[in-house]
């Protein structure tokens, strides 16, 4: 039986600098977005070979000729697992397309910590504590409250399809954190990290071919694009999969909810949008969340 890793707070913080760090991919991508006129698809594929060969030089560097030693069915999981990646980041930013923002910035952030919390029950990872339940349910109530309940205005929006591809996201966001913390006890986190981008990268690759690739053609878009691949995706996918060593699956994806937080907090400083009332009332609840998951105790 595979041995799961008991929770560490160390490990926590490592998935809170990852959540805090991903919230700045937003505000990334709109100043992309206000020099730039190329696609999310082909900022998502930027990031990624950027990322990717980063992570495979320090896998080789750090583990070695180990870094391929790999068991068959482990390395299936792997694949699974980038393409999950990659199915997830596709459906996210299509379903935005489709729907606006809110909508699949709601469904996304919420219904995937519901997902991987059944999932880690029932493939036996992790008991559910009264303090894992209250923190999951903070942490929805905050992240809609940040986020708003607020339709998109405009009949050129298809709530239905934005809706679907938001579950899809969802659904392949949590089991790639499942995947993650399956094989987190068993391989170096580089080595995890850097296979799973690897086949999320050629995914991207055959996606963008299939929509038609619009560069990137500014030095400023180039210059964020490269932040974007070095900092909240190879640093903090490394950092995410150091700490799924000790953290529950559940407890990842609830922290993961930050970032909507990080992201509103950066859009108030640097571009100047409000903060509602509800607003600061669900990051409350979100900070709320991650205090009672550091609360946990090793065991």
């Amino acid at each position: 039986m595979r041995k799961v890793p008991t929770f560490q707070p160390g490990g926590l913080w490592l998935v809170t600098g990852t959540a805090i760090t991903w919230g700045t991919i937003g505000i990334a991508t709109q100043a992309i977005y206000n020099v730039d006129s190329t696609t999310s698809l082909f900022i998502n594929l930027a990031r990624m070979l950027v990322a990717t060969p980063v992570l495979l030089a320090a896998c080789w560097f750090v583990v070695g000729p180990n870094m391929f030693n790999i068991q068959r069915r482990d390395f299936r999981i792997l694949l699974l697992s980038g393409t999950l990646l990659a199915m997830s980041q596709a459906a996210y930013f299509a379903a935005i397309r489709a729907a606006g923002v809110t909508i699949p910035t709601l469904l996304t952030i919420c219904v995937a910590p519901l997902v991987v919390t059944c999932l880690s029950v029932f493939l036996k990872f992790e008991a559910l504590t009264g303090r894992i339940v209250i923190a999951l349910v903070c942490a929805m109530m905050g992240s809609v409250l940040l986020v708003g309940l607020h339709s998109p205005a405009g009949s050129h929006y298809n709530l239905l399809l934005g809706s679907i591809l938001s579950l899809i996201s969802a659904v392949g966001y949590a089991s790639m954190i499942v995947c993650g913390r399956f094989l987190a006890s068993d391989y170096h986190p580089l080595q995890v990290t850097a296979v799973t981008f690897g086949v999320g990268t050629i995914v991207l690759i055959v996606v963008n071919l299939f929509n038609g690739v619009v560069m990137v053609h500014t030095p400023q878009g180039w210059l964020l694009v490269l932040y974007l691949g070095l900092v909240p995706t190879a640093f903090a996918y490394w950092m995410f999969q150091t700490g799924l060593r000790s953290v529950s699956a559940t407890s990842a994806s609830i922290i993961g909810m930050l970032d909507p937080l990080v992201a509103a907090l950066l859009a108030w400083g640097l571009f100047g949008e409000r903060l509602a009332a509800t607003g600061i009332i669900g990051a409350g609840l979100l900070i709320l969340s991650i205090f009672l998951l550091s609360l946990e105790k090793p065991a």
